[in-house]
């Protein structure tokens, strides 16, 4: 039984660090298809949204679990820096250290986002910093992982699923403002942090909500919640290109 918890916080945890989506059933939370863009990080703005993928274990189980390329999130704060909570806790870390952790990154950006918002979002990581790492909060969002799928299924309308999720999340998800408000996961912290700024993205609490479904708030995409706020895509700063790797490890194993 303890060889199976541990399994089931391997595959929900948040990893640091998509590859691109493949399309699913209409009304089943998906990813349009889509053509993607590297950019710099020049063309970053303070408030981004980062998704992001690594090639451990953890975040292949967490990509599968959610039939998504999403395993982590972040927010980029401007001034090269990231916030992001991991198993470690809240820290700010350099953006180059969140591009090498990761195999694939992309940005999402909030649409008219002002100056104060950014600020604001500043503001919370800076707040948050040093907070533990939310890792009851993962436990708990285990079996609703599996379950919430019932709310999922083809031709469910969106009114139906939202419902169905908010009343499933309500009975299997606890409340955890009071002990467990300092402690995040990393798709809690983004949402958390969204808020504090003004900006409501989606319908539901933060801790009921997974990397992907933040994915799935990009315009054209259908979300599992019921989203308060589209979101633009703006580019990949590293996209994780499967035949470029398996060509890399021809070669090497060609040399050897």
């Amino acid at each position: 039984m303890k060889t199976f918890w541990l399994l089931m916080l391997l595959l929900t945890g948040c990893s640091t660090a998509p590859q691109p989506d493949r399309a699913f059933p209409p009304q089943l939370q998906s990813a349009s298809t889509r053509p993607t863009a590297l950019i710099s990080s020049s063309a970053l703005m303070p408030g981004d949204l980062l998704l992001s993928s690594a090639t451990s274990p953890q975040s292949w189980g967490i990509r599968l679990f959610t039939l998504t390329g999403v395993s982590h999130a972040a927010i980029y704060l401007g001034d090269e820096q990231v916030a992001e909570a991991v198993g470690s806790g809240v820290k700010i870390i350099p953006l180059n250290h969140a591009i090498d952790e990761s195999n694939s990154l992309l940005v999402l950006r909030v649409p008219g986002m002002t100056s104060e918002q950014m600020l604001r979002l500043r503001e919370f990581a800076d707040l948050q910093q040093g907070k533990k790492y939310n890792f009851k909060g993962i436990v708990m969002f285990m079996p609703f992982m599996v379950s919430r799928r019932l709310c999922e299924l083809p031709l469910v309308n969106e009114e139906v699923r939202s419902a169905c999720l908010t009343a499933m999340a309500r009975v299997q998800l606890a409340d955890v403002d009071d002990p467990q408000a300092n402690r995040f996961f990393c798709s809690e912290f983004v949402l958390a942090g969204y808020r504090h700024a003004g900006i409501e993205l989606l319908q539901g609490q933060a801790n009921w909500v997974s990397p992907a479904d933040l994915l799935h708030l990009r315009a054209g995409d259908v979300s599992a919640w019921r989203a308060q706020q589209n979101m633009q895509y703006v580019g990949h700063l590293k996209r994780w290109n499967l035949k470029e790797i398996l060509g890399l490890r021809s070669a090497n194993q060609q040399a050897h």
